[in-house]
């Protein structure tokens, strides 16, 4: 009888260190760094032929509705199933949440310091992208393997503004099923005058709001519309679905953005994700 029990828990004890074992979770993530830190933004910019959003089959586009920043009813439609919850852990242990938007069929776009942690300036390892995200239980999609972020941008001097993008390249064509969005690149004029959309993840909520933009510089822009912590990384979008922009930074009386441009797409093509 003894023998029995013993061996009984000798199987319990193996089973809750194979339980332990499958709970720790490993690196998933390898961030490319840029070269340089020079800024090449300055001067003429020879723009690219914007690319064109993708609709999964069988969905609709969904209108987007009042200037006042509302709660997404449906998560699962496009555009807003292309538009990531990530959930990231870095090197020191913190967790952090953000927002990303898929660009072309295995690629999405986010902030750069999405993917380190600020209070700590440990580079995220581990993260977890969700689409159509409702709860843990309920998203359209979650891609959790291997990736690659490119960044513009390693922070040598703290957090600025000025290159806070990058790109996460996932293994697995994840926008058949969510879609992407197109990208464009207007002039100063021209994006002054748009309406633009900005929907992002927060507290695992998905919400919009409708606003204007006014030129920073080159390279950033202030947008007019409600945006909290957790958005950070979300598009920036027009009523056809181009994004031409990403959020990046809140301040007490202003919200600013990167712009896309020659620069973002010549990464795109440099590192081969497009």
């Amino acid at each position: 009888m003894k023998r029995m029990i013993a061996m009984l828990l000798a199987m319990l004890l193996a089973m809750s260190c194979w339980a332990l074992a499958e709970e720790k979770e490993t690196d998933r993530g390898v961030i490319i760094f840029p070269e340089s830190e020079s800024d090449d933004s300055n001067g003429p910019q020879k723009l690219p032929p914007e690319s064109k959003p993708f609709v999964p089959g069988d969905v609709q586009r969904t209108i987007l509705g009042s200037d006042d920043r509302v709660r997404v009813g449906d998560t699962w439609q496009y555009p807003f199933c292309s538009i990531a919850y990530i959930v990231g852990k870095y090197e020191c242990g913190c967790r952090w949440y953000s927002s990303g938007f898929m660009v072309t069929r295995d690629t999405l776009m986010t902030a750069a310091h999405c993917l380190v942690c600020q209070e700590h300036n440990k580079w995220a390892t581990n993260m977890t992208f969700y689409f159509g995200y409702i709860s843990d239980q309920s998203y359209l999609y979650r891609y959790n393997s291997e990736w690659t972020a490119y960044v513009g941008t390693l922070f040598p001097d703290g957090y600025t503004s000025v290159n806070d993008w990058g790109y996460v390249h996932f293994n697995t064509n994840v926008g058949d099923t969510t879609g992407w969005f197109g990208m464009r690149y207007p002039n100063d004029d021209d994006l002054e005058a748009g309406i633009y959309y900005i929907a992002g993840y927060r507290d695992g909520q998905l919400k919009y709001d409708i606003g204007t933009v006014r030129v920073l510089d080159s390279d950033r822009m202030w947008i007019d519309a409600d945006i909290l912590p957790g958005n950070s990384g979300c598009p920036v979008f027009d009523a056809n679905n181009y994004a031409v922009g990403l959020f990046t930074t809140y301040y007490d009386n202003a919200n600013s953005g990167f712009r896309l441009s020659s620069k973002t797409h010549n990464k795109l093509v440099a590192d081969g994700l497009l």
